[in-house]
């Protein structure tokens, strides 16, 4: 009975809320979760921060931590993270639920949607941009049907 008690009074893991980065559904995790399961539609969700250093070319680029694409790096792919940091290249669409920063030599070449864009003089812009502080991304038809299905 006692030690039942002090299970009770252990102090609980420090939580953070991020979004599922394929239903876009809040998720509380572990503060140093790595990955976790959506608890919604039940696929991985990556949290770590990634660094860019060389050429990366993938079909989707998703984490719901910060990405950093380095001065001589570049990214091929449709890219949906909570951060990213662009000091090289980016070359796809990008969804960002907080904001997008890009250096005096960096550019992105695709739509971009995010709360917070910063773009540093020299930067390179092609695409169409939606910066509104109140963005949340919108699962997708094939997402929001195959949650269906669960249902």
């Amino acid at each position: 009975m006692a030690g039942d008690q002090s299970r009770l009074d252990a102090p609980k893991p420090e939580t953070r809320e991020v979004l599922c980065t394929h239903c876009d559904r809040s998720i509380d995790i572990p503060a140093t979760a790595m990955s976790v399961n959506c608890r919604h539609c039940h696929r991985r969700v990556i949290i770590e921060d990634i660094r860019i250093k060389s050429y990366h070319a993938v079909m989707r680029l998703a984490t719901a931590g910060l990405v950093e694409v380095t001065k001589r790096a570049q990214i091929v792919a449709q890219v949906r993270v909570n951060d990213l940091v662009v000091e090289g290249g980016v070359k796809g669409d990008v969804t960002a639920v907080g904001s997008i920063s890009i250096g005096k030599k960096g550019w992105i070449q695709g739509d971009v949607n995010c709360r917070t864009l910063i773009v540093q003089p020299g930067a390179g812009l092609n695409g169409f941009y939606r910066v509104d502080p109140t963005f949340t991304p919108e699962p997708t038809t094939a997402e929001v049907e195959q949650e269906d299905e669960f249902l």
